[in-house]
């Protein structure tokens, strides 16, 4: 396997995960064991009402793995919509400005299924 393809995928025992299932794995477990410490402040931290909270905290590893592998390559943690207007301010400005300027975080509603091309 070329090093770059290598880099894009980790294998764990017979799955292979791409990029995105990466950052979703990588994410679901921190955010798990942030929950795990101290709820109220991962609640906080990243946004999550309290029925998010349980269910992230309930998850076992090999539950979190079989999501991962499952959920295919959608990113379950998108960008901040502002996330172009914060990387391009002066550094000493860009965690002044983050902290007065949270992420908007639309109240939950389930939502259709869009087929996206």
């Amino acid at each position: 396997m070329p090093r770059r393809a290598y880099c894009k995928e980790i294998i764990m025992g017979n799955m292979q995960f791409s990029d995105v299932q990466i950052i979703n794995l990588s994410l679901l477990i921190t955010v798990r064991d942030s929950i795990k410490q101290d709820r109220i402040a991962a609640c906080c931290k990243f946004g999550l009402c309290e029925a998010q909270a349980r269910l992230l905290e309930s998850l076992s590893i090999d539950q979190i793995l079989i999501l991962v592998a499952n959920l295919g390559h959608e990113c379950l943690f998108l960008p901040r919509q502002d996330m172009v207007s914060l990387l391009t301010l002066p550094l000493p400005l860009a965690g002044a400005v983050m902290a007065v300027h949270p992420p908007h975080h639309a109240p939950y509603a389930p939502q259709p299924a869009v087929v996206q091309c």
